[in-house]
């Protein structure tokens, strides 16, 4: 028997809730939720645009923030993951996706919100008619759900081409992932700002895995590594006055500064000669 439960929508913006991100069904909850529950228009730049009842615009960076997922590109795996399980049709229009949600009135029509109670005793008392009990989900194509793979799995915050590239570079190391494998490896992904660059990372150093303070630990070395600049001194000055004036020449070797040094023994003073003098002595 289906059971139907009221919630209010506005449950997506409780302050008791505001720091967790949203799980995948949830974010499934939260677009069925904002879809116009009759129609409607949409302002979009200068148009006015027709939204029809269980349509919505909206855009990445939208459900990004109210997901409080760190990558649009999670988002957009996952709306193609609906796509694909014929849940929503969504199409690109004006800068925004238009999302429609399949079969919304056939749920969440007003009449049957109205009177929930009385459609469930009648649907109880109706045994000749077969009950779908799939909820929420499309019925244009009765289909078991696809098996996850580790690309799927990957595709949660990367594209489709850098899961490719992750795959193929395990099967290169002999390592091929798993299914838990990849959803261990995603994870890691999605702590950086942009998964798929660090997948590209990944790939690049040759790592079987992936963490992010790797990142951070070879950032640091290659600091520590690079030589300190060298505070340019008064004959550094000099020296580039004189290479302009063509007394030096332009050459690595004329960039030492021994050249105006007056030499002590073992220790070496700049020496007072003003490079325009010397300039202005050349032209007698």
């Amino acid at each position: 028997m289906s059971r139907w439960i009221r919630v209010q929508t506005a449950i997506f913006e409780h302050e008791l809730f505001q720091a967790e991100p949203l799980t995948e069904r949830e974010a499934w909850l939260w677009l069925i939720a904002h879809a116009a529950w009759k129609d409607t228009k949409h302002r979009v730049g200068m148009d006015m645009h027709d939204v029809q009842t269980g349509c919505l615009f909206v855009t990445l960076r939208q459900l990004q923030n109210a997901w409080r997922w760190k990558s649009d590109y999670r988002v957009r795996s996952f709306l193609k993951v609906l796509e694909k399980h014929e849940m929503i049709i969504a199409k690109a229009n004006a800068g925004k996706t238009h999302v429609t949600i399949c079969n919304y009135s056939h749920y969440q029509e007003v009449e049957r919100t109205e009177h929930a109670e009385k459609t469930q005793a009648q649907r109880t008392k109706d045994t000749n008619t077969p009950i779908n009990t799939s909820s929420l989900r499309s019925e244009v194509k009765a289909r078991a759900p696809e098996k996850a793979s580790a690309q799927s799995e990957l595709m949660k915050v990367l594209d489709q081409d850098h899961a490719k590239a992750v795959i193929d570079h395990r099967k290169a190391l002999k390592k091929p992932l798993s299914v838990r494998a990849a959803q261990l490896l995603a994870g890691q992904f999605s702590k950086c700002p942009d998964p798929n660059a660090a997948a590209d990372a990944m790939i690049a150093h040759g790592w079987q895995g992936f963490d992010p303070q790797w990142l951070q630990n070879r950032q640091q070395t290659q600091q520590r590594a690079s030589p300190a600049s060298r505070k340019l001194t008064h004959t550094d000055i000099w020296a580039d006055a004189l290479r302009e004036e063509g007394i030096f020449p332009n050459e690595p070797d004329s960039h030492s500064t021994d050249i105006l040094d007056a030499g002590y023994g073992n220790r070496h003073q700049e020496s007072n000669v003003h490079p325009l003098r010397i300039a202005n002595a050349r032209s007698y």
